[in-house]
């Protein structure tokens, strides 16, 4: 994703124009006397080469959309969702949020991933719409963006997870085995400059294409550092492949430790779930703390579709969660209103609650809510980043691609080693 070929944005001036507009038209009115749904718009990478990455957002989305609207929706306006595809394409996805922003007048954005967050940025900060976008950049560690809210840790607290468990293990020695995409270039360094710290040996860095018919040659050269483990993050497709190579070339002797993608239903099913289960452990953000949530959320996603979820979805489902609760909250869909409230409903102090309803019945009542979601704790920091603790996760090796949790490391653990880092 890294090299793949940006158009020019020839759509921005456009864009500003269209921007204005809608911020003259007014981004949505209040709950009284509108019926009218309440409309947040999908963006995400929903065709085309980079589709997988938006999957994830989309059905925990949709997934959103069916708790929310069976608790009666939001200040009792059932949730639409609009679906702008962003192709993974800056040049694609600057005119089609645009269009969505004028003709869908949604509240809220979910997504995009890292690959368009740049180039759509600046328009939703001209139209004061809020933003939950998915990705790890840790060029976001410290934004100030009062418009755009993280629903997932950044790379900087998953690569240490991921270098920690590592050490715990016993694994000494490592290499990468990653994706050449825009989505891992903040991983890796993460990753090495962590496990150094804990004591461990980096022996080499393995990049490959994504979504490529033979790898046997890079899986090789993999086997030929001679790790005691692999640090990975491959879509499905990719990943598909490589096992088969793996397989082919050392009987996957080497194990894997990969991030919250890597969890994911769909990559299991790719790998083959007996594969995954033998040789693959996955690092995601720990929902042990609001167990409830994490299978209610499997449950409704299951049932809206059809499998288990994917990998990163539940960040999705979380945002659209948070963002629905601030409206109820407010007692506003008005952005403008609204914005100031997410923390109201997500950070400590208050009653711990995972599950929709309940936690708009506890609004309904006066109380003062603290959302712990399907992903884990949605505590906001100053950032707009959450942060908390993470799931050591396998694969069950069943055939409906299930997992269980067989540790949680927690969130001051993390912290204990990026002050080791210095």
């Amino acid at each position: 994703m890294d090299r793949h070929k940006l158009r020019t944005l020839r759509t921005v001036a456009a864009g500003s124009f269209i921007t204005l507009l809608i911020a003259a038209c007014g981004g949505s009115s209040g709950a009284s006397g509108n019926k009218s749904p309440v409309v947040m718009a999908v963006t995400a990478p929903l065709t085309g080469a980079y589709a997988v990455d938006g999957t994830p957002i989309l059905e925990g989305s949709k997934t959103a959309q069916y708790v929310i609207n069976q608790a009666g929706g939001i200040l009792g306006r059932h949730l639409q969702l609009d679906e702008t595809d962003t192709v993974g394409d800056p040049g694609d996805a600057v005119p089609a949020v645009n269009k969505e922003l004028a003709t869908g007048n949604p509240v809220a954005l979910i997504g995009p991933v890292t690959l368009s967050i740049h180039a759509i940025e600046p328009i939703f900060d001209r139209a004061q719409i809020v933003d939950g976008w998915n990705g790890g950049s840790s060029q976001f560690d410290k934004q100030t963006d009062k418009w755009l809210y993280r629903c997932n840790a950044s790379d900087s607290e998953l690569g240490v997870a991921m270098a920690e468990y590592a050490i715990e293990k016993g694994y000494k020695t490592a290499a990468m085995f990653m994706s050449n995409s825009v989505t891992v270039q903040t991983l890796e360094p993460v990753i090495a400059s962590a496990y150094k710290a804990l004591g461990g040996t980096m022996v080499g860095t393995i990049g490959i294409t994504p979504v490529q018919t033979n790898y046997l040659t890079e899986v090789q050269r993999a086997v030929a550092l001679k790790p005691d483990v692999f640090f990975t993050q491959m879509e499905p497709g990719t990943a598909s492949v490589a096992f088969k190579d793996f397989q082919q070339v050392n009987g996957l002797a080497i194990p894997f430790i990969g991030t919250d993608l890597e969890s994911g239903s769909d990559f299991i099913k790719a790998v083959g779930p007996a594969a995954a289960a033998a040789h693959m452990t996955a690092i995601a953000g720990s929902n042990a703390l609001t167990p409830g949530a994490g299978a209610a959320y499997g449950a409704a996603y299951q049932k809206v579709n059809g499998h288990l979820p994917q990998g990163g979805s539940g960040y999705a489902f979380d945002c659209a969660i948070v963002f629905a609760l601030a409206m109820d909250y407010a007692k506003s869909t008005d952005p403008k209103v609204w914005v100031n409230d997410i923390e109201k409903v997500s950070n400590p102090p208050g009653t711990k609650v995972g599950l929709y309803k309940d936690a708009m019945a506890d609004i309904k009542a006066g109380k003062k809510i603290n959302y712990d979601g399907a992903s884990g704790p949605m505590d906001f920091n100053q950032y707009h980043n959450v942060t908390g603790a993470w799931d050591v996760i396998v694969a069950t090796g069943t055939a409906d691609a299930s997992t269980k949790t067989i540790e949680t490391i927690p969130a001051s653990t993390i912290q204990k080693v990026v002050n080791k880092e210095g």
